[in-house]
């Protein structure tokens, strides 16, 4: 039996959520760890993003994002109910000001950025 193919990054958190996901389901996957500076021919053949995580399963059925790879893996199996406590406010946080200073903080001269600051920044002053 062909297992569904992950293709991840272990840095991005995008990808680090799905990974999560697919562990608390007990989702095995085939690891194709990507290096961003040189992706695989067999990524943009699935996906015109090109973008990780990128889960293609048997059959080549092709989940792009992030959230849809979590909600495909624990519609298996969510022994903690994680599909219950669907946040999309906090998403929005973490995908939106938490990811913008975290991508600042991580790399500050890529962003032109001090990145003590995008380290210091205050999580009640994002909006909620």
């Amino acid at each position: 039996m062909r297992l569904p193919v992950l293709y991840s990054f272990r840095r991005c958190p995008y990808a680090m959520r799905a990974r999560l996901a697919l562990a608390v389901s007990g989702t095995t996957c085939e690891l194709r760890e990507v290096r961003l500076s040189d992706k695989p021919a067999a990524l943009h053949e699935a996906s015109a993003k090109a973008t990780v995580p990128v889960v293609v399963e048997p059959g080549d059925r092709v989940i792009e994002e992030s959230l849809d790879i979590m909600r495909w893996a624990l519609g298996r199996c969510d022994p903690h109910g994680w599909l219950e406590r669907d946040d999309p406010a906090l998403v929005a946080v973490n995908d939106g000001p938490f990811k913008h200073d975290l991508d600042r903080y991580k790399y500050p001269d890529r962003h032109g950025s001090e990145a003590a600051a995008h380290r210091r920044a205050d999580l009640h002053s994002w909006p909620s």
